[in-house]
Formats: C-alpha cells, structure tokens, sequence
C-alpha cells in the first residue's frame, strides 16, 4: 500500500473518531469544549494534507516541494484567506442584525484581516529590493 493511502486511512480513521466522539457528547448531552473543535481541525487538516499531496519515490501525485505544488499552496492560501475574510465579515454584520451586540474583537480581526495581506506583500517586497 502506498504511502498516501496509509496516512489517508490513518487521519481518515482519527477524524472519524473524534467527530463520532463528539457527537456521542452531544447525543448524551454533554457540553462541547473548545478541544473537541479544535481536534476536529486539526485532525480534519491532517487528513486533507494526506490526500492531497505525494510523496519522494513513489508516483501518486503532485508534491508540495514541486513548484506545481507551491503553486498550488500559494493560490489555496489566497482563497482560504479570502474566504476566511468574508466569514468574518459576515460574522461582523450577522451579530449585529441578530443579536444587536457588536463585538470590538471580531471588528479588530476583521480590520487586521483587511490589512494583512498587503502588509505582508510590502514585507515580501522590501526582501527582494
């Protein structure tokens, strides 16, 4: 068996495990903590990095040391960030109209959102002058 699939079966099987444990606390009636989202993440980005990308010496995909491969990180990294900014933002304005309370936290996120990438790119610029 290929490595790619190993780590497939393996993150696979762990995210399994956790959402089933989660939702097991949830059908008894338990709070859910902050943990259990978290290992949902985590084991839910293990597994997508497991499938996605090859691996050295075997033939089942691109790798992420291949300029394919960092062209490919580079343009999801931009749409996960954009993405990510209008989530705020609709967090911003759907806590407003629903709950009437505006939150100084998710406006200073969102404002660092808006301003972080050109900042970084400035960044990136001024290394290669």
């Amino acid at each position: 068996m290929k490595t790619k699939k190993i780590l497939g079966w393996i993150s696979g099987s762990a995210t399994l495990i956790v959402i089933g444990y989660t939702l097991y606390k949830m059908a008894n009636g338990q709070q859910i903590g902050s943990s259990e989202i978290y290992a949902i993440g985590i084991t839910l980005s293990m597994f997508f990095s497991a499938i996605a990308w090859g691996h050295k010496g075997e033939d089942d995909g691109v790798r992420q040391d291949e300029e394919l491969g960092r062209r490919i990180s580079e343009r999801s990294g931009m749409i996960g960030y954009y993405v990510l900014l209008v989530l705020l933002f609709l967090s911003v304005i759907g806590e407003r109209y629903l709950y009437d309370v505006q939150s100084p936290w998710l406006l200073i996120l969102l404002a660092v959102g808006i301003f972080l990438h050109p900042m970084i790119e400035f960044l990136q610029t001024r290394k290669y002058r």
